[in-house]
């Protein structure tokens, strides 16, 4: 395969599951808004942790005096500076799609290009609430038409081992900032803390699409230690830290049918240290902070990333 093609369908992957991501953000912060008429909630409702999330505080700082709901909103989904915002990750994957529709199905591109669409005709100012949630429903229905497009569609050669690594590097990536990020946010001052608790503990597994499968393992019991080691260490779940360790392995395994060899040693064994760490048993095995424990799986997760360029000379395209 050319580095051309591997390039563009590694970056076509990774910009749709960022986009993804940040519609699921933004969608779970609206419904929260919709449905909870809880005040003491409404008060501490804090943005900035959005922006943190996407890992662009510093940026959104220099181009906004004030982290309240608008400016949020604007900056991750609809700004054209903020390369990380939804509206520039689907024009960057549209670009890459259309470079390679000979090797995507034609069904992706086009999905790929309503969802462009959709977001560059979208009103930006003066709209609700609800038709902001019902936006953001929409780009999370387009998001699941990409994924069965590409389950049910292509072919399981080596393009789709470069989505693979796409996918489920920013998924992972996504799933350990977020975790730092919520798990050490205050609620022992707030009133009636056993319900704040499950309401917030309830929108961390809304956010990385592990509410209900949660429910169907342990009930109706949340309990915050619980639900992170789900999310980082349960083998059978999607979005769960280890299934996606692992299903970069396999997409590694695939590509390399011949074995490892010295230019790609040093993937493999970055993403077998990022395999062990995200294997334990639970978290009571971790001789480390927790967020020293996710600052360092974003630290591995960066490293697979270097290394899976250095490996197939990939590079980012940057038009929009």
């Amino acid at each position: 395969m050319l580095s051309r093609v591997a390039d563009s369908l590694y970056w076509l992957s990774l910009n749709m599951e960022r986009a993804d991501n940040i519609a699921k953000l933004l969608s779970v912060r609206t419904i929260s808004m919709l449905e909870n008429h809880n005040l003491k909630i409404k008060q501490d409702d804090e943005w900035e942790e959005l922006v943190k999330i996407a890992g662009d505080l510093d940026q959104f700082q220099q181009s906004y005096s004030q982290c309240k709901r608008s400016s949020v909103i604007h900056y991750l989904a609809f700004s054209k500076e903020n390369a990380n915002s939804i509206r520039s990750c689907i024009a960057l994957a549209r670009e890459n799609a259309k470079g390679i529709r000979e090797i995507i199905p034609m069904e992706m591109w086009e999905v790929i290009n309503e969802l462009y669409l959709e977001i560059r005709d979208f009103p930006t100012s003066d709209v609700t609430i609800e038709q902001l949630n019902d936006f953001f429903q929409k780009i999370l229905e387009k998001s699941f038409q990409y994924q069965g497009i590409i389950t049910s569609l292509m072919p399981r050669g080596d393009s789709y081992s470069f989505i693979m690594f796409g996918k489920h590097l920013e998924r992972l990536r996504k799933l350990s900032r977020t975790l730092d990020v919520y798990y050490h946010k205050k609620i022992a001052a707030r009133d009636n803390i056993d319900s704040v608790n499950y309401h917030y503990w309830s929108a961390v597994l809304s956010t990385v699409s592990g509410y209900e499968s949660y429910l169907q393992k342990y009930q109706a019991f949340i309990e915050p230690l619980q639900v992170v080691n789900y999310l980082v260490f349960d083998a059978t779940l999607p979005r769960s830290a280890n299934f996606n360790a692992e299903r970069m392995m396999y997409a590694f395994s695939k590509l390399q049918a011949d074995g490892v060899t010295d230019y790609s040693r040093r993937l493999y064994d970055t993403l077998h240290e990022l395999k062990r760490e995200v294997s334990y048993e639970s978290l009571n095995d971790i001789s480390i902070s927790l967020h020293d424990y996710f600052q360092k799986l974003q630290t591995l997760c960066d490293e697979v990333g270097n290394a899976i360029m250095d490996t197939y000379y990939l590079g980012e395209i940057s038009t929009l």
